[in-house]
């Protein structure tokens, strides 16, 4: 009979703490790290609820923050503990809500008090504030790295300096500071790293206001190199390149280009080390601003050939052939190549005797070449038909540049052979290709008797409809072709207009990919999940990497998006997340109808943005 009363005693005493959960409730709220803070460090904002019994925690809603925004969160974790005390069992219980901000630069930053929802109660937080300071954007000084004892602690909590992250920096390079306005200019961004990477994002990409900019593609692990610095080596890679061609003069600022570095923490555990077991640590990075230079070119001895060519070139001047009979056509073809950008050059001009029809050149352009990205080849092709027999001697070609090196402009001609003009079988004669009237025949021409009144056989010209749409056609297409080139200068300057045009085809071309690996539980939840959250995040020009449901869903608020539809798209997310770690979860047919779903939220975004 013992053994039941002190089971029941057992369940009574742990039942008290459960009674008194509304009455010890407390929360608070305080930021890692607990040192210096850096414009590039990952602050993390905890919320810590502690009592013997913890109701249902709403996430709190966070208020706007002085020089911070939220990269991510809330990151929940939960701890308990159980004292037995004076003949009763008193409970413990956390629960830790953890968000990630990022610093917007250096100064004073602030997160105003806020209210959390704790079993219907609100309990409000106290303010919290601290300084930012300015990151180093290099390798760490000779004799900067902390000793790592053998079983040292955790100094996680101690910020990316103190645990010996600083050693990853991002570092961008231009191949010239000063240049000349058309000068091509390439833009290096390298990633350099003294701890193991495992991944690499970027945040913010800003406008590179009076630049042309074309980018290049870059192999990291190709050009992966090792470099010394401050006697440390360093992995190098790089990860952005780009081709700067101003179209203004002046100082001409290059701002810094932001990305998310993933690195693995060093631990001071032999034992972890040993087994790389080391913790994985998210770090901000940001490129050095630079500033290019740019000179206007002179005006004195400038060529009335001149279109804007700069850099260093030559050129070749060719015929496909050197006899041809009259009226038949002969390819001319010139051919700039060198060193520069040819993007905005006009052609060459060549000049024809009036007996013969030049028509509008061909144009040809070639990617970049060379070890810096700097050779450039455009060629035009013009068709030329002779009217008369003859020998036919064209004008050189002129092409007119300006040379950087010696600050000069420059002339380049081209040679081409006299070409022997037959007359033909068929051949005009000489008077009519010179457009002068002759008369076909010298014969009398009998006249016809009028036997009914002369009427008008067919309307004239102008006034058949083929004519006046003809003459009306500018009218429409000149505005339809100034809107498509604004339209396509605004695509390859501004980056988030450009991804937020091909956010749904992205996102239908990753659904395609869903539907191919439908087999494939984890891979097809994965894309149909990436394919949402990325349309959200290129339509909000956001970083896909850390993006919340709590996030996503202020974002389509933000954008005019209906509660209804944020609630189908957050379950389509939260579908896609159960079926990931729960891969037995999802049937075929239940596969089908998730994508069907995840394309018509794609379809009604698109309407409603």
């Amino acid at each position: 009979m013992r053994i039941p009363v002190l089971v029941a005693a057992l369940v009574a005493a742990l039942a008290i703490p459960v009674a008194r959960a509304a009455d010890d409730v407390r929360v608070r709220a305080s930021f890692l790290p607990r040192g210096t803070i850096y414009e590039t460090s990952e602050v993390r904002l905890q919320i810590t609820i502690d009592g013997s019994s913890i109701p249902e925690v709403s996430s709190p809603k966070l208020p706007a923050m002085t020089n911070l925004t939220v990269a991510g969160g809330p990151q929940t974790s939960r701890s308990s503990s159980y004292v037995f005390e004076n003949g009763r069992i008193n409970a413990s219980n956390s629960l830790i809500l953890t968000y990630f901000l990022t610093p917007k630069g250096t100064g004073q930053a602030e997160i105003p008090p806020f209210d959390v929802n704790v079993g219907g109660t609100s309990y409000r937080t106290q303010a919290l504030q601290f300084q930012i300071s300015a990151a180093r954007n290099g390798p760490a000084p000779p004799g900067n790295r902390r000793p790592a004892g053998p079983f040292g602690g955790d100094d996680e909590d101690q910020g990316d300096e103190a645990a010996d992250l600083s050693d990853v920096f991002l570092k961008a390079k231009l191949s010239s500071s000063t240049v000349w306005a058309g000068q091509a200019v390439v833009l290096d961004m390298m990633l350099y790293a003294a701890a193991p990477l495992n991944g690499f994002g970027w945040t913010d990409i800003p406008s590179l206001t009076g630049l042309w900019t074309e980018e290049i593609p870059v192999d990291p692990q190709r050009e992966h190199t090792v470099v010394t610095m401050n006697n440390r080596q360093y992995d190098a890679f790089p990860v952005a390149r780009k081709l700067l061609v101003p179209t203004s003069t002046g100082t001409l600022t290059i701002p810094p280009h932001s990305a998310q570095v993933q690195v693995r923490r060093a631990t001071r555990d032999p034992f972890g080390s040993f087994f790389s077991l080391g913790r994985y640590a998210n770090l901000l990075r940001k490129s050095n601003a630079l500033k290019l230079e740019v000179k206007p070119l002179p005006e004195v001895g400038r060529p009335a050939a001149f279109s804007g060519a700069v850099g260093s070139y030559r050129m070749k001047v060719t015929a496909d052939r050197t006899s041809v009979n009259a009226g038949d056509a002969v390819a001319v073809r010139a051919v700039i190549e060198g060193e520069g950008s040819l993007q905005a050059v006009g052609p060459p001009k060549l000049e024809a005797p009036p007996d013969v029809k030049v028509y509008e050149p061909k144009v040809v352009e070639e990617t970049a070449s060379g070890p810096q990205h700097l050779g450039a080849r455009k060629s035009w092709e013009w068709v030329v038909v002779p009217l008369a027999p003859g020998t036919l001697r064209l004008a050189s070609p002129e092409f007119a540049y300006f040379d950087p090196s010696p600050g000069a402009y420059r002339e380049l001609r081209g040679d081409l052979p006299e070409i022997a003009v037959n007359r033909g079988a068929a051949t005009p004669e000489i008077g009519i290709a010179r457009s002068e009237v002759q008369a076909a025949a010298k014969d009398i021409a009998f006249v016809k008797m009028l036997r009914s009144p002369l009427a008008t056989s067919s309307p004239p010209v102008q006034r058949t409809g083929w004519f006046v749409a003809a003459a009306l056609a500018p009218l429409v297409l000149v505005p339809i072709g100034i809107l498509l080139g604004r339209r396509r200068e605004r695509y390859l300057s501004d980056h988030g207009f450009a991804r937020a045009r091909r956010a749904a085809r992205a996102a239908a071309k990753r659904l395609d990919r869903a539907s191919a690996r439908a087999a494939e539980s984890t891979a097809f939840h994965e894309e149909v999940a990436r394919a949402l959250v990325d349309y959200v995040a290129d339509r909000a020009n956001r970083s896909a990497t850390g993006l919340t449901y709590d996030e996503l869903e202020e974002l389509l608020a933000a954008r005019g998006v209906s509660a209804d539809l944020r609630r189908r798209y957050r379950a389509c997310l939260e579908s896609c997340d159960f079926a990931r770690y729960v891969p037995d979860s999802g049937r075929p047919q239940a596969r089908t109808d998730l994508v069907a779903e995840a394309r018509a939220l794609i379809r009604a975004l698109e309407e409603t943005a």
